[in-house]
């Protein structure tokens, strides 16, 4: 997993602090203003160069002071109104080139941590799996902000949490689907102000200073919610939104194709009038448990069921009574055995149970 940060080097460091005072001695022999954002320019470089946020801040504090500096200690002639105004125009400037450069760099990582995540959730099997990395992810994502993952079921029409972030995060764990303004709408929902907007019925306690919610739609389909809060006097709050509304897009997509999957997995193993094993699953299951029954020196028992009738109803009563009575026949042999034990429908009217590990 890329880190956001890393370990700066101390060669880049001492080459800044070298060149600042060779420029100081220069501004003193000509105090115009003029030689510090040549420093800047110079040394801004090595400061992007070393891949760590705090040189370029360190850059711009440092010539700012030496801005300041120079200007206390010229001496004091017509052309010091020429020199503060120079000076001035200079730390304006390098301060909106160094906010400029760290929202350039910080996009550029949160671009990086995007992709990475990309190749994650490719990897991914299952929704446990896409959650876990989410789970990982979204501390490096949003490092300053609390924020989860929320799964819709949409039998019961209600939301649960699949991924938080910090781990302590102890806010609800489900809500209903007309809680949260976003999955009303279906749009993203944010509110800068929270004695303004209505605000969502699923926030965590202490309320945040402000948040967004996303929705998570694939094909039509909303699946789930992103909702990440900012912390007070968060400097960049619409960077965050943006970032936060590029990853919702990415996790929708990984999650609506691993639901997908998911589904057509069910299908070619499940039979789609019981919710049984099919033929095929139970024949791969037979081979498989003799084989380990073989070699574990185990038994392995088989019961075959053919259950007569269903023709009789299918032309008497519906197809419908006759599909009634093979699910509540497939339920009731399901209650009976283990939990190890493997039930399916083999056939028409067939049914077979195997059962690892049996003696009797």
């Amino acid at each position: 997993m890329p880190e956001l940060t890393e370990q700066p080097s101390v060669w880049p460091r001492v080459a800044m602090v070298a060149m600042a005072a060779g420029v100081f001695l220069l501004d003193r022999v000509t105090p115009t203003g003029v030689a510090i954002p040549i420093l800047y320019a110079a040394v801004v470089p090595i400061a992007l160069w070393s891949r760590h946020d705090w040189d370029l801040l360190v850059v711009a504090i440092m010539c700012t002071a030496l801005t300041g500096l120079g200007f206390v200690f010229s001496p004091p002639d017509t052309a010091m109104r020429v020199a503060l105004a120079n000076r001035a125009i200079a730390v304006a400037a390098i301060w909106a080139a160094t906010i400029l450069a760290l929202q350039r760099r910080r996009s550029g990582k949160m671009g990086e941590l995007l992709n990475y995540l990309d190749v994650l959730l490719q990897g991914c099997l299952t929704t446990e799996e896409a959650c876990a990395v989410i789970s990982r992810v979204g501390p490096q994502l949003f490092p300053a902000e609390d924020g989860s993952l929320w799964a819709i079921h949409q039998s019961q029409k209600l939301v649960e949490a699949v991924a938080r972030w910090p781990t302590a995060n102890t806010g609800v764990r489900e809500f209903a689907m007309t809680a949260c303004y976003a999955l009303r709408s279906g749009r993203t929902y944010f509110v800068d102000d929270m004695q303004v907007g209505p605000l969502c019925n699923h926030l965590a306690t202490p309320l945040p200073a402000s948040y967004i919610c996303i929705p998570l739609i694939s094909r039509g389909e909303t699946i789930g919610l992103l909702h990440v809060s900012h912390p007070p006097r968060k400097l960049s709050v619409q960077i965050d939104r943006i970032l936060a509304t590029r990853a919702a897009g990415r996790i929708a997509l990984a999650l609506a194709n691993l639901k997908l999957r998911a589904e057509l997995h069910t299908l070619s193993v499940r039979d789609l009038v019981t919710g049984l094993f099919n033929r095929r699953y139970m024949e791969e299951s037979l081979e498989r448990e003799v084989h380990r029954a073989t070699r574990t020196q185990r038994q392995v028992g088989i019961i075959v069921l053919d259950l007569d009738g269903l023709q009789y109803l299918n032309e008497h009563f519906g197809r419908d009574a006759g599909d009634a009575w093979l699910r509540e026949a497939a339920r009731t042999l399901q209650q009976a055995v283990r939990g190890s034990d493997i039930v399916s429908r083999s056939g028409t009217e067939a049914f077979t149970i195997i059962m690892p590990d049996t003696t009797s």
